[in-house]
């Protein structure tokens, strides 16, 4: 699929006004299932994710993440919300998607009166409401102030008057543990629809003044109801209350009672409650985290009855239709056993038992990696008794043989991970909530958002328009304004405005799956678009083609060796670097070289003015090199040196250490270089200097690093750590790199970010819920010999910056200031530099368009605007509600781009491309104040001529012209009109 996207700016030259048009391409393929496992080494199933989260916001000193500095942070964020301080930059954002993608979701309810209503719950980004029987999503307004700051939600839950509850944060995410992936909750919450509001029922702020990890609605499993009466199941045990005669639940915890009692008639039961179930008549099992199931026969207190039974995740179910039937699905990472009971858990059969590693739920299409822990769900079917379903990373269907004694039945696969539109039997992996409010319809909540089934399981959809809740690790943007994020179990998701057929207004295409991580763009070329996901995997898509890896012999042995699961990578590019040491050497003999038009033979003299075509080395690209002075050829073979200016640095983090690649962009070479930079292996976030000189490392260890004089060799001995020779007598033996550590901040570094104007000014940001700080800068980045004052600490005291883990900064090429984003949204400064350390100000810029969602990625697009057609724009890639832009700091063409006009008032264009983007035929339409003889011409962004279109003499007027693109290369080009 061959793509050409037009963007015209406003670019005036000479009596030529000309834009930017764009040819990028890509293949979509079939997105496939890619397991989180790796053959040798490498953390199995979902607790690569989670030890990565953890790492991100634990305090370096315990490894703990510590719930008081959750609470308190919190809180600061609420308090400095509240007090109006202004924006320091102002900006405004916009939701940009992507809308044909979900994320993971525990909580799904179908309204009781009306089923075309439906809410879904995301555990980073919100409560969701569809009035149309999910075709399309809408976030509930307002819940982020009501909500403290909360969006994790867990379950939901609809009492007999029609009151909708929901409860936030779950263990099963491990927000605390070795673990972290999920985020604190904070109580229970109802949502009026009638008013669009949200209200607390039960919180920590309100109900419980101690803030510690045991805080009893700091998670919650499982929300069910009875008549008005609720149920929560907690990290700390199932509590009930009944509304009073005005609606309004107990305000005080001591107005809750805990009914399960774990000595008869004296200790109560206060572990931590996975599952609740009850059924019209009463019946309820409840499931705890010791090995314990308690079931009753009419819910009153004291008149629950314990099972002890072993498994480390368990999900319980009792069938609509018949109250008396319970299922109870067990597991440990594998499945323990599903068991039925047919008289109210009074006693159990295995009727699935587990040990059978192919015909297991929780594992991945290679039979390993189980992961019942993470995700773990079954349903009864509302009209069929003996039909259930069982989701984990794959969704099973049990069907009763009717009859059989003992109870046996079928137990077979019931969708598959093959992800295509044309795939009626795909439901994304890591299945957590089933609901099935009639025999027909079926609901599955997963790490992709939301599927239905209309027709009892036999096929399924996706139903994520608007359900924007992508939690997102990574992005960056291209030239075109095209932009991509790698996501947790998305995949890598590519926005190009509609290019590649997406039908939603905001989709996206996934152009590689798994845990989507670091992602980058090259301009140069044919365009690249860099995406990876977990364990080091990395392709490289252009023209058309699928993406294809592009590692040495030696990088493939040791990515296939094992490796962290975050994959890290950074890009570096420039059309005409000069520091460059790359040369072209152009070789004249009997044969002729042919130069523009002309052919030259040894014995020749070159005249001055004389244009010398050749072919970059970096990427393909055609440069041309104008002739200062005549040059005879004297021997029969002679040559002339000339200097490489487009140059692509292109860095990967290994087990090993970092390496480093200058063939990134160069698609024709067969065996790419790639040099080990350091030994460095704990390395999670990396940053080049402007110049591409130097490579800054971010360590998990607290520490900054940096690599430099990139620029003075290309070669093994000149680029490779592993070459220890620095002061041989013959220089091709030196290696000229050198390894300097110019910070030690403590915690894990999280991002870095260069100024793009002064490579010595730099932001550095640190995670982890601690008492210290959280971001710094320094103004000698590239010159510090050592870790001495070079990093200066600006968490701020008059406005100072909430202690909550940041995780990446951006420094505005236009000056204006430091924008960063952290657990608790985006913030922002404009005197990061200017004002000494302690009267730095910090201000929240989540308020206008976005919500304090967690911001993984801050990216602004530093490319000027005669380069791009987004200059300055910004993006954030967030960690549960998708991609966000803004404006606000965009420029238009540069002031010094234009020429005035007024003098050649002869030539008048409103120079226009379409359509947009365009395959191989365009229109170009323009207007003319005189009749003139006109031409078109197409640049690389190198400056060379590529194509000319001869127009002829044109009346005074409006034009419309058809020309073809087809022999054009997918790249970025620039189009110029020349008239008289």
């Amino acid at each position: 699929m061959n793509i050409k996207t037009i963007i015209v700016g406003s670019l005036a030259v000479g009596l030529a006004i000309g834009g930017t048009f764009f040819k990028f391409a890509f293949q979509e393929t079939q997105a496939v299932y890619t397991p989180r496992a790796i053959e040798n080494g490498g953390v199995y199933g979902q607790a690569g994710y989670a030890d990565y989260m953890h790492m991100l916001r634990e305090d370096p000193a315990t490894g703990e993440i510590d719930y008081n500095l959750v609470i308190q942070a919190r809180n600061e964020v609420i308090a400095r919300s509240k007090q109006n301080n202004k924006a320091a930059l102002g900006l405004n954002w916009t939701q940009m998607g992507p809308d044909n993608v979900g994320g993971r979701t525990r909580a799904i309810l179908v309204d009781q009166s009306n089923p075309n209503v439906v809410y879904a719950g995301s555990v980073a980004g919100g409560l969701f409401v569809s009035t149309d029987g999910t075709q399309t999503w809408n976030p509930v307004a307002g819940q982020e102030g009501i909500l403290g700051e909360n969006l994790a939600i867990s379950c939901i839950t609809q009492t007999q008057n029609g009151r909708i509850f929901f409860g936030t944060g779950a263990t099963f995410e491990n927000a605390f543990g070795t673990g972290g992936s999920g985020f604190t909750g904070n109580g229970v919450y109802e949502y009026v629809p009638s008013t669009g509001s949200v209200l607390p029922v039960l919180t920590n702020a309100t109900a419980l003044p101690n803030n510690n990890p045991a805080a009893q609605l700091s998670e919650i499993n499982a929300i069910a109801s009875r008549g008005n009466r609720l149920y929560i199941g907690s990290n700390d045990g199932l509590i009930w209350a009944d509304a009073n005669g005005s609606g309004i639940y107990p305000s005080t915890f001591g107005g809750w009672t805990n009914p399960i009692e774990a000595i008869p008639g004296s200790l109560l039961e206060t572990n931590t409650v996975q599952d609740v179930d009850i059924s019209s008549d009463g019946s309820m099992i409840v499931c705890f985290s010791n090995n314990k199931i308690y079931t009753s026969n009419n819910d009153a207190f004291g008149s629950f009855t314990p099972t002890v039974i072993s498994a480390s995740r368990f999900s319980a179910a009792i069938a609509p239709s018949n109250p008396n039937v319970y299922y109870l699905l067990r597991s440990a990472g594998n499945l323990v056993s599903l068991d039925i009971s047919l008289d109210k858990g009074a006693t159990w059969n295995v009727i699935v038992p587990g040990g059978s590693a192919c015909i297991d739920p929780y594992v991945q299409n290679d039979c390993t990696g189980g992961q019942g822990g993470y995700d773990d769900a079954i349903c009864v079917d509302p009209s069929d008794w003996g039909h259930i379903l069982v989701g984990g990373v794959q969704l099973y269907e049990w069907r009763l043989n009717p009859g059989s004694n003992p109870i046996g039945g079928s137990w077979l696969k019931a969708a598959n991970l093959f992800e295509s539109p044309f795939n009626p039997f795909y439901v994304h992996a890591d299945k957590h909530t089933i609901v099935w409010p009639t025999a027909g319809t079926i609901y599955i909540g997963s790490d992709g958002g939301v599927t239905r089934s209309i027709d009892g399981g036999a096929s399924f959809q996706e139903r994520n328009l608007g359900y924007n809740v992508t939690t997102f690790y990574d992005m960056q943007t291209s030239a075109n304004g095209w932009f991509m994020g790698g996501a947790q179990d998305n995949g890598t998701q590519l926005f190009s405005f509609g290019s590649f057929g997406e039908v939603t207004p905001l989709g996206t295409t996934e152009i590689q799956g798994g845990d989507g991580f670091d992602v980058a763009f090259s301009n140069q070329g044919p365009g690249i678009a860099y995406a990876t996901s977990q364990f080091s995997s990395l392709t490289r898509s252009t023209s058309g083609g699928a993406g294809g890896t592009f590692y040495s012999a030696e990088l493939s042995t040791i990515v296939t060796g094992g490796q962290p699961f975050h994959t890290v990578i950074e890009n570096w590019e420039v059309d005409n670097d000069p520091l460059s040491v790359d040369s072209i050497v152009l070789t004249f003999d009997t044969n002729g070289t042919t130069a523009y038009g002309d052919t030259i033979f040894a014995g020749d003299t070159i005249l001055a003015g004389t244009t010398l075509w050749y072919t970059s080395l970096s990427n393909g690209t055609t440069l041309q090199y104008i002739v200062p002075a005549n040059i005879i050829l004297n021997t029969p073979t002679d040559t002339i040196k000339l200097r490489d200016p487009i140059q692509n640095k292109f860095a990967l983090r290994t087990s090993q250490g970092v390496y480093l690649t200058r063939d990134a962009a160069r698609l024709n070479a067969l065996n790419p270089e790639w040099f080990r930079m350091t030994n460095t292996a704990n390395v999670e976030c990396m940053e080049f200097s402007p110049d591409g000189n130097h490579l800054f490392l971010g360590t998990s260890g607290g520490t900054v690093i940096r690599i430099s004089n990139l620029s003075m060799g290309n070669t093994y001995n000149a680029l490779d750590i592993r070459n220890t020779v620095t002061t041989s007598p013959n220089p091709d033996s030196n290696r000229v790199t050198t390894q300097t550590t110019i910070a030690i901040l403590g915690g894990v570094i999280t991002g870095l970010a260069a100024d793009p104007n002064n490579g010595e000014n730099m932001i550095a940001t640190v995670g982890g819920y601690t008492s210290g700080n959280h971001v710094f800068r320094s103004s000698n980045a590239i010159s510090a010999t050592g870790t001495g004052g070079t990093f200066t600490s600006i968490q701020g005291a008059v406005l100072p910056l909430p202690r909550m883990p940041v995780y990446d900064a951006e420094i505005d090429y236009n000056g204006a200031g430091v924008i960063i984003g952290t657990e608790w949204g985006v913030w922002s400064s404009d005197n990061a530099f200017s004002a000494s350390a302690p009267a730095v100000e910090w201000t929240d810029e989540s308020g206008s368009g976005m919500t304090h969602v967690p911001v993984f990625a801050v990216e602004q697009q530093h490319l000027r605007s005669v380069r791009a057609v987004n200059s300055g724009v910004v993006y954030l890639g967030t960690h549960g509600r998708g991609f966000y832009m803004t404006s606000d700091l965009a420029t238009s063409v540069d002031e010094n781009d234009f020429v005035d006009l007024k003098e050649n008032e002869g030539f008048v264009s409103n120079l226009n491309v379409y359509p947009n983007p365009l395959n191989n035929i365009g229109v170009v339409a323009f207007d003319l104040n005189q009749q003139a003889d006109t031409k078109v011409n197409i640049y690389n962004l190198t400056g060379s001529l590529v194509k000319t279109i001869k127009l002829g003499t044109k009346a005074k007027g409006n034009h419309k012209l058809k020309f073809d693109a087809s022999s054009l290369s997918v790249g970025s080009y620039i189009i110029s009109l020349e008239s008289g």
